[in-house]
């Protein structure tokens, strides 16, 4: 039984998940898209490996990597974690191992820059992750990225030296 009801709280956040994903007007924000823009659906693989050149997190947590096969998101990419919370910000519930963290993720594609706030969890237990990434600004095609969010759910590899995970949502982008 004690299966099943975490089988169901995770169908629920599925699709609540899923529902954010879809772009969003909220009555008291603008939801500003110029008109030759296009939201699409993206999927594609991230490789990152831990480095500590060049990091500025203040928390010491930075990756490098590239991400293929998502097209308009392919590139490389960099990631500064700027905050953490042992037990995934749940003690008593959680492990201290499992940690919620949020930073900032900037993807350098061949049409433009795409920086996205981060928010994930890690279960190092399991050596999984998943993370939602909302576009908060961009240049070239991605200078208006709009109200959008993708997310990217992998593991652990390599010896604890890197990660690899599936990208999927929507991302907004201007012109052909």
């Amino acid at each position: 039984m004690k299966h099943v009801g975490k089988f169901l709280l995770l169908v629920i956040m599925g699709f609540g998940l899923f529902a954010i994903a879809l772009p969003v007007k909220q009555s008291w924000t603008t939801f500003k898209v110029s008109a030759d823009s296009s939201c699409r659906t993206v999927r594609g693989t991230i490789n990152s490996v831990f480095t500590t050149q060049n990091c500025t997190s203040p928390i010491g947590l930075c990756t490098v990597g590239t991400i293929t096969g998502s097209g308009l998101l392919d590139g490389n990419t960099t990631f500064v974690a700027l905050g953490e919370a042992p037990s995934a910000g749940m003690p008593g519930i959680e492990p201290a191992a499992n940690l919620s963290y949020s930073g900032q993720l900037t993807i350098v594609a061949r049409r433009g820059t795409l920086v996205t706030n981060d928010l994930g969890v890690l279960d190092a237990a399991h050596l999984a992750f998943t993370e939602m990434e909302r576009p908060s600004s961009g240049t070239g095609v991605f200078a208006n990225p709009g109200n959008t969010a993708f997310f990217i759910s992998g593991s652990i590899v390599d010896n604890g030296q890197g990660f690899q995970g599936d990208l999927s949502g929507i991302a907004c982008f201007d012109g052909q």
